[in-house]
């Protein structure tokens, strides 16, 4: 922690949430601000007050005991319409259908995924794990030994969700809702 006369926790903390491509847990920021997890907790509280009184477009959220910086949701159409117009790169449907096959198996395999698109899926998974969307969570007691794989942090920011248990149930998912697949795809483009 710096020892300027004018350092403010609130500043520094914003400033590392800012600046984080996941998010933190309390227990980093407080190590790296040299603070107690207590004062991590009361200067994000302070975090959050300020943004509400703001007229920005962004807030403090929490993640499974992490903090990241998103943006408020009456904006969500406002953003996902300017992300629509940038998009340059996008997952494919593949991407798309590897990632709902994990996120509503997990832990899953490469084989498994293959073996439910029906396609050879290795190389997808792979670039998922790349995009950071996907991770490794060991081998299963299975012949052979296979990697098994599951959504990360990054995929409930990208998704805007708490946590797995946020997502649809499966009876809700239509294949004909265009609409919804759209702004996911938009969702992701941007921050993948």
């Amino acid at each position: 922690m710096t020892s300027e006369n004018n350092f403010s926790l609130t500043a520094a903390i914003s400033a590392i949430l800012f600046a984080s491509t996941a998010p933190v847990e309390t227990a980093k920021l407080a190590s790296s601000l040299d603070i107690s997890a207590e004062k991590v907790k009361e200067a994000v509280k302070e975090i959050e007050k300020s943004l509400e009184k703001t007229d920005l477009g962004i807030r403090v959220k929490e993640v499974d005991g992490r903090y990241t910086l998103s943006t408020k949701p009456e904006y969500g159409e406002t953003v996902a319409a300017y992300l629509d117009s940038r998009r340059a790169a996008f997952l494919s449907n593949a991407a798309l259908e590897a990632l709902a096959i994990t996120a509503y198996n997990q832990p899953v395999t490469k084989a498994y995924i293959s073996q439910v698109r029906g396609v050879y899926s290795a190389e997808v998974v792979e670039s998922l794990v790349d995009k950071g969307l996907l991770q490794e969570a060991g081998r299963l007691d299975l012949p052979g030994r296979p990697m098994s794989y599951i959504t990360t942090d990054k995929f409930l920011t990208v998704f805007g969700l708490d946590s797995i248990e946020d997502l649809p149930e499966r009876e809700a998912l239509s294949s004909d809702d265009t609409e919804t697949g759209e702004y996911v795809q938009t969702n992701l483009t941007e921050n993948v």
